[in-house]
């Protein structure tokens, strides 16, 4: 008797859905997230093609299901409108239609980033986060002295700011102390990320896929970190329009009858590998003949407030091309491959 488990993840306790192959409901009880009273639910039925939703904690569940021999899917939250837009939606409903959505091969699924790769990877992204509490701060500083209102500091002094300088720009005691506090939180972030920087280069620079993706233009070794451990498997991507997708640099499109619009969807995909291909697009523009040759034609073609937004989206699409097959051919960079005519094949 084939069966199909949908599992509506929690994130103290789970809904675990089993149906056989008529869609007969054999469980359907929420249980505790614990890995063995799931299993134990499950085991009867056999390895049980199962399904989970992708929600913030899926990693415990996936890995210790895969390590029981249960096949796993993971389902992409973004894209289960049957779940989404249920008119009446609970977690014995929801585990349900995943279980029915698996049975009828409808499950839109998502990427599990293999296990042993997860941590550095997750180790990246703590650097992310330290980079955007550290430029908070900046921005905090910046705010701090308009109030006061002193403008002739810019976003560069502001990172060069310590006590004497607050002791000259500022009269009031308590403010300050403020200012002293933002730098001091910005030199405790600035030390985590020098530390986890250094940590994320041990792991990776011998790695010739690293030293490869460093060939292409306007991508050092932090963009070329990002990129890497971001994408993980790069054949899991068909095509390098597919690829592009994937990193949001390649516009959606929402056409019906006459009607043609671009632009639909642009959030979805990868927010990491958009950020490195957008900077990777400003520098490379800046220090390469070729990309600033591209650039300045794009622009040409699109004049206006939005111009230079959308010029650096074509050149951050047309480097994606580049980071594509730098890591399916295990090569370095060719810029005759990128600048010919179909530079997707």
């Amino acid at each position: 008797m084939n069966c199909f488990c949908g599992i509506d993840l929690g994130a103290k306790r789970s809904q675990v859905c089993i149906i056989d192959n008529d869609q007969k409901v054999l469980v359907n009880r929420k249980v505790a997230n614990d890995i063995e009273i799931i299993h134990k639910l499950i085991r009867p039925h056999g390895l049980v093609p199962t399904v989970i939703e992708s929600t913030f904690n899926w990693y415990w569940i996936v890995d210790g299901l895969q390590a029981r021999q249960v096949p796993v899917t993971l389902a992409h939250s973004l894209k289960l409108a049957a779940i989404t837009s249920a008119k009446v939606k609970t977690d014995k409903r929801d585990a349900l239609t995943l279980a029915q959505l698996l049975r009828a091969k409808m499950i839109p699924t998502s990427y599990i980033y293999p296990a042993a790769q997860r941590p550095l990877r997750d180790l990246l992204r703590q650097r992310w986060d330290a980079v955007a509490l550290r430029a908070d701060e900046y921005r905090k500083m910046r705010g701090r002295l308009y109030r006061e209102g002193i403008t002739t500091v810019g976003s560069n002094d502001v990172k060069l700011m310590g006590e004497e300088e607050v002791n000259e720009l500022l009269d009031h005691p308590l403010i300050r102390r403020q200012m002293m506090m933002n730098i001091e939180r910005v030199e405790l972030l600035t030390r985590q990320i020098r530390s986890l920087e250094k940590e994320l280069l041990s792991q990776v620079k011998t790695r010739q896929d690293f030293r490869n993706l460093m060939t292409i233009p306007g991508i050092g070794a932090v963009l070329a970190l990002t990129l890497l451990l971001e994408i993980g498997d790069i054949s899991r991507f068909p095509k390098a329009r597919l690829f592009a997708s994937y990193c949001r640099v390649a516009p959606g499109c929402a056409d019906s009858g006459d009607s043609h619009r671009r632009g639909r969807g642009n959030k979805q995909g990868n927010p990491y590998l958009k950020w490195a291909l957008t900077q990777a697009a400003e520098y490379a523009r800046r220090f390469d003949p070729r990309f600033t040759d591209l650039f300045n034609a794009v622009l040409h073609k699109h004049p206006g407030a939005s111009g230079t937004i959308i010029t650096h989206c074509i050149v951050a699409h047309r480097i994606s091309f580049a980071v594509y097959h730098v890591l399916k051919d295990g090569t370095p960079y060719n810029p005759e491959k990128l600048f010919r005519t179909n530079p997707d094949t």
